[in-house]
This record gives C-alpha cells, structure tokens and sequence, in this order.
C-alpha cells in the first residue's frame, strides 16, 4: 500500500478555527482518537519476520498477505516498526487504571518505508507502508525477532474525512522521563519495558514544546504497482491544497524526518550513539 500526504503545521490557539474549517470542508464533527504508540528498533542486520510461532493461527487471509509483504521488506532493510493500540483517557490512564496487558490486546502493526524523492511534487510526502490490523502478541512477535523495545509516546487524533481523503490533526505526547527516549545505541545494557500503567492525562507532555498541532492530508493507494492511481491522488491531494489556501499553509517537509531505517551494522563495528532532538531549543 502507497500512503500519499500534504503536511502542515497549526499553531495551539488556532486548532478550533482549523476544526471548523475542517468541519465545514467535509461535513462532519471530527473523529477523536487516542493512540498509544510503542516503538520497537529492528536488529542492526535485517532479517524479516521468520520467527511466526506467536502470530495468531489460522491467519486472516488479508493478514497472511500483509506479513509476507512485511518480511520481505524487513528482509532487505531493518526498520523502527509500531505497535499501535487506542486507549481512553478515563479507562487506561492515571493511578486508578487497571495494568495493561499489550500481549493479549488486539494492536496495529505499522511499517513506513523511507519516503521516495519529490519527483517534481515537493509538497508531497510518498511512501509505501503495511499496516497490520487486530493483532494480538505483538510485543512477544517482535521479540521473536530480534527487535527491541525502544520508547514508547501517545498520539492525540482529530479526524475528518471527505470521499477518500483524511485530514487528520494529531500532536504527540512523551509519557516517560527524557532519558528514555536517548537512541538505544546511547544506554548500553539498560534496557526499558513498556509502561505497565500510563500517567495520567495532565500528566504527559507534548513533544513539541511549542505545543502545535500537525495536520496531514492525506490517501493510500492499495496497490503500489499502478502509477497511474498514485498520480491521480497526487493530483486530488493538490487540488485541496488549492481549495485550503489561505486557511493552511502546506509546506515542504524533508523525507529524512520520515526515516525508520536502522543503519546496516558490519559485524564487529560498534554503531556510534546517535543525538535526537525534541521540541525546539
């Protein structure tokens, strides 16, 4: 599958105007989304999806077909992969909330490749993905193979849809102290897990510190083989880019800022740590 998007930044004070613009735009309240994220770092050699013994069987047919994708895209490069799960506020967070046992709740695995150059179209950001829905175990199937708990954030989601096109507003949220989001190259031994219970709401903080909001535009092509379908998004996506002028400024986003690849590691070769930066300074 090719996602295609437009990108946008949209200051804190502004967000209920661009609600409303939204809303207008497609005709409907928005779908509000809350996500908790897990990231998990591949090994630094690649080696796909092999290990299968905590994959639900018998496998989904659609399934079957998205993890066979996904190994032989892992199999060629490693990559940072998600873990996705939808929570509520009042029901998994804060103190009061129950321990959450991601094992035995049904997650969505995501893979996004590095996106492709501009080829002309800068504005838009274009990659191929697979995402895997209502998959139990999925800590222990990465475990499986070779990929490592990495950090962990919350993402906020405003949906709008009009025909097939998203417009998703969505800031991020860190839920751990500073030092666990290093680069795992950075910590040595230490190693992290995943929260057993989140903080409460009031609790997080957003990653970025000026606190805006992030809106993307985008589609998916089901079937990366057919240029001619990408370009008709390419297309569709520019043509709202039109009719939104003036109430979002659409931008140029460096694909590099997309990049889930883990560098090839020869053996004996330690990898450098890595800087990250969050926020602005």
């Amino acid at each position: 599958m090719y996602e295609l998007f437009l990108t946008a930044f949209v200051e804190d004070k502004d967000f209920d105007a661009a609600c409303a613009v939204l809303g207008g735009f497609c005709a409907m309240t928005p779908w509000e989304t809350l996500d908790r994220v897990l990231c998990f770092q591949g090994p630094p050699r690649p080696g796909g999806i092999t290990n299968q013994t905590s994959i639900d069987k018998p496998m989904r047919k659609d399934a079957a077909f998205l993890w066979k994708d996904l190994h032989q895209s892992l199999s060629r490069q490693s990559f940072i992969l998600q873990a996705r799960y939808e929570i509520l506020k009042e029901r998994d967070m804060g103190p009061l909330s129950p321990p959450m046992d991601l094992d035995s709740l049904p997650g969505l695995l995501r893979w996004t490749d590095f996106p492709e150059p501009p080829h002309g179209r800068p504005l838009i950001t274009q990659r191929k993905m697979v995402e895997i829905w209502e998959q139990r175990r999925l800590p222990s199937i990465l475990r499986d193979n070779h990929f490592r708990f990495k950090t962990e954030t919350l993402e906020k989601n405003y949906r709008f849809f009009r025909d097939e096109i998203e417009f998703c507003l969505t800031r991020h949220y860190l839920v751990r102290p500073i030092e666990d989001y290093s680069p795992l190259e950075s910590r040595g031994d230490d190693t992290i897990s995943p929260l057993s219970g989140l903080p409460a709401w009031d609790a997080v903080t957003p990653v970025d510190m000026q606190n805006r909001w992030i809106l993307l535009v985008k589609s998916h092509v089901v079937q990366d083989n057919k240029p001619d379908e990408i370009r008709k998004v390419q297309d569709l996506l520019l043509a709202i880019r039109g009719e939104l002028e003036g109430a979002f400024s659409f931008m140029t986003i460096d694909r590099k800022v997309h990049d889930t690849r883990i560098s090839l590691q020869q053996q004996g070769i330690q990898a450098l740590p890595q800087k990250i930066k969050v926020g602005k300074n």
